[in-house]
């Protein structure tokens, strides 16, 4: 009896360990320790289901039922096993299969932290600024951003450019803008051109200024806490939890972001911080365009909340714009957007992006 107490101890502990390890580490080499950890807990189950029942006689009844749940048990370690070494992207970033999907394909990162190779000027240089829009979320390959697009058929032909994306995930305008004049004091770089991306989290952080404050995304509060628990620290049950869309993850940030652009105070500052982009340009001699994103999966909320609005500024300060709504509307959402629960830009809307941007420099 002692030695069956002891063994389901170790169980115990062994599981709990193994539901709190993703909620801290949920990618990188301990997700190996975890895989480790659930085969000893296969191991100290099977040695357990014998010495219970089969060394010992105990009723049919109770050893068949047993015998059924072990097995389901068994089939959740396995799939928890091989869950663990799928990789998908998530707008909100809290699946840990996202957290895989970083660990696995958000590379090259340069000496600066770009996700890009080292800037490299020996060209005349186009610099690519914004979030995780031009960053490249969602794409496996740097080589299928507008960005790497861009140079590419550039290089094409006689006339070379250097191509340097300096995008990051969660910037908003005037991170933008001040990401963008520390890279080039650091690599005393000056561009010849620059492509400004822009999407409607950029107001956020203006928004805050004014104490308008987004404060995440939550489960809802009657939410089983046990359940979450067990979400957050299962690869296998966290992927089907988030294999679909789940409306607290967008409805309170659509309506924080309404409120921010409905707001003139807010709107003007925000202007403000984007017009340090279009006195930079005209300072400095530079080329600069714009290319706006709306939300991919819904483009009509997105030109009434912000898209217009914000092409008519740049455009009033004779800015070249690239209004992507116009440009995809005839494309189903689910091809436009990265996956269901991913709204950046697919392949194909990049390469078409891409195709506008060369249109533009061309003028």
């Amino acid at each position: 009896m002692k030695k069956i107490l002891f063994k389901s101890l170790i169980i115990i502990v062994l599981l709990i360990s193994v539901f709190i390890l993703p909620i801290f580490y949920p990618a990188g080499i301990v997700v190996y320790f975890r895989l480790f950890l659930l085969f000893l807990i296969l191991i100290e189950s099977l040695t357990l289901f014998k010495m219970i029942f089969i060394d010992n006689k105990i009723n049919k009844i109770m050893t068949n039922s047993a015998t059924v749940l072990f097995s389901i048990f068994v089939l959740f370690i396995l799939l928890e096993s091989v869950f663990m070494f799928i990789p998908r992207p998530h707008s909100a970033g809290y699946a840990l299969a996202c957290h895989l999907w970083y660990a696995k394909y958000w590379k090259p990162i340069n000496s600066l932290g770009f996700r890009d190779n080292e800037p490299d000027n020996s060209n005349p240089v186009i610099l690519f600024v914004g979030d995780s829009f031009t960053a490249g979320h969602g794409l496996k390959s740097v080589d299928d951003r507008f960005s790497n697009i861009v140079g590419k058929e550039l290089n094409k032909k006689e006339k070379k450019y250097s191509i340097i994306n300096i995008g990051k995930p969660n910037l908003d305008s005037r991170d933008e803008y001040n990401v963008m004049k520390d890279f080039l004091y650091q690599t005393r770089i000056h561009p010849k051109k620059i492509i400004l991306q822009y999407y409607g989290n950029d107001i956020e952080g203006v928004a805050a200024n004014n104490g308008l404050i987004f404060d995440g995304f939550h489960p809802p509060p009657d939410m089983n806490k046990f359940i979450i628990f067990i979400g957050s620290g299962s690869y296998f049950f966290n992927y089907m939890y988030f294999l679909f869309p789940r409306e607290y993850l967008g409805a309170t940030y659509i309506t924080f972001l309404t409120r921010a652009y409905k707001n003139d105070h807010m709107l003007s500052e925000h202007k403000n911080d984007l017009r340090l982009f279009v006195d930079y340009a005209r300072e400095n001699s530079i080329q600069l365009i714009v290319i706006v994103f709306p939300f991919l999966a819904d483009i009509e909320m997105s030109n009434s909340m912000y898209v217009s609005d914000i092409v008519n500024f740049f455009k009033a300060n004779e800015v070249c714009v690239i209004d992507v709504s116009s440009v995809v509307k005839d494309i189903p959402v689910s091809e436009r957007i990265v996956n269901i629960n991913d709204g950046h830009a697919s392949k194909i809307v990049n390469m078409i992006v891409a195709q506008e941007i060369l249109k533009k420099l061309e003028k």
